[in-house]
């Protein structure tokens, strides 16, 4: 595979393939994103059909190699390229050729524009509902098939008792508004 087809990669088909190499799902990927897992799913397609690969694994390797490749070889820094951006943000998951050994102690790292990822809403603890059900540090929306079906259960069995004290509850109203006519 030729390097010129990589180089077609966009930014966000680079993160999320690299990311699959932390063996990442798409909901996973999407959230660390800050973007849908369809989204997700559509970056891969259009990274696998660029690539010319089979899955994303193959092209999160191919991509791996390219950027490992790139890291050896002597970095020739063009004048239009980004220049770093200093964040306290966590480092990337893979480096870019253009900040190999920029780390620093205080747990700063240098990054493109580029690669500094999205806030989110649960980043910023602004949207953060707790699940009804212990998951063992689970990200959210990640229960078992058992725990879906034991939450469906649980609602269907909540759903019926509350028709029914509804329907008691108007027969009752019934039969007293029937009393006081007589």
């Amino acid at each position: 595979m030729g390097h010129e087809a990589i180089t077609k990669l966009t930014a966000r088909q680079r993160d999320c393939l690299r990311l699959v190499l932390h063996h990442m799902q798409s909901k996973e990927i999407g959230r660390q994103l800050g973007i849908s897992p369809m989204t997700v799913d559509n970056h891969f397609r259009s990274a696998i059909q660029t690539l010319g690969v089979a899955n994303r694994l193959e092209a999160a390797r191919l991509l791996e190699a390219y950027e490992r490749n790139a890291a050896e070889a002597p970095s020739q820094r063009l004048t239009s390229q980004p220049q770093p951006v200093v964040s306290r943000v966590e480092a990337p998951i893979m480096s870019s050729p253009a900040v190999v050994g920029d780390r620093q102690g205080d747990g700063v790292s240098a990054l493109r524009e580029d690669q500094v990822p999205y806030r989110t809403f649960r980043d910023a603890g602004i949207i953060d509902f707790p699940l009804p059900v212990p998951t063992r540090g689970k990200p959210r929306n990640d229960l078992t098939i058992a725990q879906r079906l034991f939450w469906i259960a649980i609602l269907i069995f909540g759903m019926g008792l509350g028709a029914g004290a509804l329907l008691s509850g108007f027969a009752t109203l019934t039969n007293i508004l029937l009393a006081l006519k007589r």
